[in-house]
C-alpha cells in the first residue's frame, strides 16, 4: 500500500515527533456518562483498510474546518439533550486524548505478538478543568499531528498485519482492522456531534 504525501493539508506542524510522547501507561480515563454508547445508530464502517485509512487521514482535518472562526465563549457553551456535559472546547481535548490511547494499542500489537493492551475510554466525558486552561488551535493542531502519526504507522503494514491481535482487558482478543474500524465510528461521532452542536449554536442567534 502506498504512504500518503507527508505534507498535510494545513501546513507544516508546529509538533516534533519528541513533543507529543505516547505512553502505553497512562491511567484510564474517568466516566461520567456514556455518551457514545447511546449513539450505536452510527453503521458499522467496512472492512477495506484503504477506505478506513482514507478517512481516518481527513477527520482531523475535518475536526479543525468545523471549529475556524468559533468564538471563546462558544466553545465553552454547555450542550443540551445527547450533548449534555459536552462543550465544544470538550472534543478536541478528548479526540486527543483517545488517539493517544489508540497510537499506544496499535504499537503494540504490531511490535509484540499477541499482547494484553490497555483500554481506551472512548466514552469518557472530559471534567472541565482538565481542558479549561488549553488553547484550543494548539489542541486541534496535536490532534492532527498525532493523528497523521497514526495513520502513516498503518499505512506501511501488510494485508496480514491488519489481522495481528492483542489481548483487551475487557473484550480478550482485538485485531488492528478491528481498533481501526472503532477509531473510524468514535470519528464520526464527535464530528457529527461538533456539528450539531455549532448548528445549535447559530440556531441559537437567530
Amino acid at each position: 500500500m502506498t504512504r500518503p504525501n507527508a505534507t498535510s493539508a494545513s501546513g507544516a506542524s508546529r509538533w516534533s515527533l519528541r513533543s507529543v510522547p505516547i505512553s502505553e501507561t497512562s491511567r484510564p480515563r474517568r466516566s461520567r456518562l456514556t455518551y457514545n454508547r447511546r449513539m450505536r445508530y452510527v453503521r458499522q464502517a467496512g472492512s477495506d483498510p484503504s477506505f478506513l485509512l482514507k478517512a481516518l487521514g481527513e477527520a482531523s482535518g475535518e475536526l479543525q474546518r468545523a471549529f475556524y472562526g468559533l468564538h471563546p465563549r462558544e466553545l465553552t457553551r454547555q450542550g443540551r439533550g445527547m450533548d449534555d456535559g459536552w462543550c465544544l472546547q470538550a472534543i478536541p481535548f478528548h479526540m486527543r486524548e483517545t488517539e493517544r490511547g489508540f497510537a499506544a494499542q496499535f504499537k503494540a500489537m504490531l511490535d509484540r505478538r499477541e499482547p494484553e493492551i490497555l483500554h481506551v475510554d472512548v466514552d469518557d466525558i472530559p471534567f472541565p478543568e482538565d481542558y479549561e486552561d488549553t488553547d484550543e488551535d494548539e489542541v486541534l493542531e496535536e490532534f492532527h499531528y498525532l493523528r497523521r502519526r497514526t495513520t502513516y504507522l498503518l499505512w506501511d503494514i501488510s494485508e496480514r498485519e491488519w489481522e495481528r491481535g492483542g489481548i483487551h482487558p475487557y473484550r480478550g482478543r482485538v485485531t488492528v482492522l478491528q481498533l481501526a474500524r472503532e477509531m473510524y465510528q468514535h470519528d464520526l461521532e464527535h464530528l457529527w456531534q461538533a456539528r450539531r452542536m455549532i448548528e445549535a449554536l447559530a440556531g441559537a442567534t437567530r
